[in-house]
């Protein structure tokens, strides 16, 4: 099995999903292998910066700015070239 295989099986490993390979294989694989180590930590360091930065939420100016932006769609809020009610 190529570190590749090895690899995507880890990456799904951090995600929470089914890695499709036992875990002992796995490990005893990157406990021989320097290169699947090197990636795996900074796979792990990506895994939790990025979840970090998506439980942070969006910062309190994106927030204003989209708010503002929703304020200016004319009347009820729909958007200026947005569908229009046709009465009969």
């Amino acid at each position: 099995m190529r570190c590749a295989q090895f690899r995507t099986a880890l990456s799904a490993r951090l995600d929470g999903e089914p890695s499709g390979l036992p875990e002992v294989r796995l490990d005893k694989h990157v406990a021989r292998c320097a290169g699947c180590r090197e990636w795996l930590a900074r796979a792990e360091q990506l895994h939790g910066r990025v979840r970090a930065d998506a439980t942070d939420g969006p910062s309190p100016e994106w927030s204003a700015r989209l708010l503002a932006r929703l304020g200016e769609g004319g009347p009820e809020g729909r958007a200026p070239d947005g569908p229009q009610s046709v009465e009969r």
